[in-house]
């Protein structure tokens, strides 16, 4: 069978295929339409300016734009200044582990939390569930240093916490 024989004999499904092929092309220039008129809506503006009001006004009013950008972010520099330090002081970094402290409880009800701030102080509590009794310990952490030799649980989720800040 030559290759006209393999045209006929499959006509119907390189039709089809030729028909999707088609329909994908049209979804994909409609897209690209879509997207170099969003792209153009700026330049038509700035042209519509300078045909009202010629080449000087409109370059002015760009760069009055450009000015009044700047004299916001210098505006509002002092303000994002304050909220990055206050957010160093935030508590941010988190680590939980939770555990069965003794061997007559289950249900994981005990736990270890270290919290701390991007500059790594903070604390660690600890709650051990007994059957009979429940015990809190809550310990400093300053500069990444805890205030006391941790448990096992404690230290896993010391390190969760670092992990969280990126440490």
């Amino acid at each position: 069978m030559g290759p006209g024989g393999f045209v006929d004999a499959n006509s119907s499904l390189l039709i089809v295929i030729a028909t999707g092929l088609a329909v994908v092309v049209l979804v994909a220039v409609i897209i690209l339409l879509v997207n170099v008129r969003g792209l153009r809506k700026p330049f038509r503006e700035m042209a519509t300016l300078h045909a009202e009001r010629g080449t000087a006004e409109s370059l002015e009013e760009l760069l009055k734009g450009v000015d009044e950008n700047r004299e916001f972010i210098r505006g509002h520099a002092e303000d994002i200044k304050m909220i990055l330090e206050r957010l160093d002081g935030c508590l941010s970094s988190i680590g939980l582990v939770k555990y069965n402290a003794f061997d007559d409880i289950g249900g994981m009800q005990s736990y270890s939390l270290c919290i701390m701030t991007r500059g790594k102080n903070g604390y660690i509590l600890t709650n051990l569930v007994g059957r009979n009794s429940t015990r809190g310990y809550a310990l400093d952490i300053g500069e990444g240093t805890p205030s006391r030799e941790l448990s096992d649980e404690e230290r896993q989720a010391f390190d969760i916490a670092l992990k969280s800040a990126g440490a």
